[in-house]
């Protein structure tokens, strides 16, 4: 078959018959796409430059570099759906992005539970993994670490001044990267600071509906009694520990990791 050319006598509309108006308006949604996706790679870029000044590139360390999707064991029923749910996500992953006068993506993350050694890490660093391939800003971090950036900005703000990396500044990082991913939540003492902490982080991106994925060895009961002090106003600071995962559950979906520890074998 030849090329249809379109043509309007005028010379001046755009051609009104059927095949033309729909061969303009494909092309118009092409060129859309296309400043779309040269928008989002420019965006895609500054962010990992912002992350790696800030954190370290992902903030992952060379173990978690290299569990990837090729090295996750499916020898299970549980961990092939696992395997194949996660994945989809990671190919599918700008869907889950909110977009600005469209309808938000809904449960765009990860609740990943299990008891340890399990694979729950893993997983959740193929995901990471895959989009940081793919040019996609990630931060990859576990609880302890992510909280200690935080202390380490106020640290050194309150005894040299400012070197560029305030608490301000990582906080909205966290809040804005495209995919945060808190490993082993729930590890770390709570205290009121650790409370508050997390909280701006997880209402920041609850706000923004922006992915966020958490691994952690507690169900979400045990989860909020670990990440609720037990010291100061105990009411008020069991009511943000469960604002914090009422707000992880209306995020995410859950994934149950079960079977023996990897660990050792």
């Amino acid at each position: 078959m030849g090329i249809r050319i379109f043509w309007c006598p005028s010379g001046a509309k755009p051609c009104t018959c059927t095949e033309g108006q729909a061969d303009h308006k494909r092309k118009r949604d092409e060129a859309a796409a296309k400043r779309a996706a040269e928008e989002k790679a420019v965006a895609d870029k500054e962010m990992r430059r912002r992350v790696e000044r800030i954190i370290g590139e992902s903030g992952m360390g060379e173990r978690f570099l290299q569990r990837t999707f090729d090295s996750y064991k499916t020898n299970s029923t549980t961990n092939r759906k696992i395997y194949a749910v996660c994945l989809q996500y990671a190919q599918d992953f700008n869907e889950q992005l909110p977009r600005h006068g469209q309808q938000l993506p809904g449960r765009n993350g990860f609740i990943i539970s299990g008891d340890k050694g399990t694979g729950k890490t893993h997983i959740a660093a193929a995901i990471a993994n895959y989009l940081l391939n793919k040019g996609t800003a990630v931060i990859f971090m576990t609880e302890r670490n992510l909280l200690g950036k935080i202390r380490e900005a106020y640290s050194k703000s309150r005894n040299y001044g400012n070197d560029g990396q305030s608490e301000s500044e990582i906080r909205r990082i966290y809040e804005t990267v495209p995919l945060l991913v808190i490993d082993d939540l729930g590890k770390e003492k709570a205290t009121e600071w650790t409370l508050a902490t997390l909280y701006a982080i997880i209402d920041g991106r609850y706000d923004r509906a922006m992915p966020t994925i958490i691994t952690t060895n507690y169900d979400t009961h045990n989860l909020i009694k670990r990440i609720t002090p037990q010291d100061g106003d105990y009411e008020l600071n069991l009511v943000t520990a469960e604002a914090i995962v009422d707000r992880l559950i209306e995020m995410s979906e859950s994934i149950a990791v079960t079977g023996k520890s990897w660990r050792g074998i």
